[in-house]
């Protein structure tokens, strides 16, 4: 593994541990770039621009869906390849607020996602969410799907 890869993967980690993890947005400017683009259901309508509008939206689901006190988020495959890196996590959260319109459920859900991540400079500047949520998918499909099929 080369030094860069290593450095990668210590961000990617730091990313998924502390800013999806923990909803610590604060640490946005060390692990994201100014123009990092995500590709995520979190914004069903078209990717993420910037890491200001990637904390405004992260900070809205966290916001709804905090993680179930005393869970912890496990990281299932973390591993680089050049400028990528892969992390594969499971998560377990509690619906307590309207997210998107959708009310308040206080069902746990299980978030099972993988995130392909590109860096630059020691910064995320991609990152594609693939993610198998579909207890998710199924509660917010009554409000997401008329923005998804048009």
């Amino acid at each position: 593994m080369t030094e860069i890869e290593s450095q990668n993967l210590a961000i990617a980690r730091t990313f998924i541990e502390q800013f999806l993890g923990k909803g610590d947005i604060s640490i946005a400017p060390e692990v994201l770039d100014e123009n990092v683009q995500a590709i995520t259901g979190l914004k069903p309508d078209g990717p993420i621009n910037g890491r200001e509008e990637y904390k405004q939206i992260f900070s809205a689901f966290y916001d709804a869906f905090p993680p179930i006190p005393g869970s912890e988020m496990l990281i299932e495959d973390l591993f680089a390849a050049g400028d990528r890196v892969v992390v594969r996590f499971r998560s377990v959260q509690k619906h307590t607020k309207d997210f998107f319109g959708v009310a308040a459920t206080h069902r746990d859900i299980t978030f099972i996602e993988t995130h392909v991540m590109r860096l630059r400079d020691g910064k995320i500047v991609e990152n594609v969410v693939s993610a198998t949520n579909l207890e998710f998918e199924m509660l917010m499909a009554p409000v997401l799907t008329p923005s998804i099929l048009k």
